[in-house]
């Protein structure tokens, strides 16, 4: 209950332009990895 109002609260004050938004880091994303589909090469 307290992580919701504080939460909500800390929404409010983004919103309101009275804190920063949070930085959000970059994902790194491999480009050879063996889960992943291959994509088809693009046609023109």
């Amino acid at each position: 209950m307290i992580a919701k109002l504080y939460n909500a609260l800390h929404d409010l004050l983004v919103a309101l332009g009275l804190l920063d938004k949070p930085v959000l880091q970059p994902i790194p994303v491999r480009q050879n990895d063996p889960r992943r589909p291959q994509q088809a090469p693009r046609r023109r």
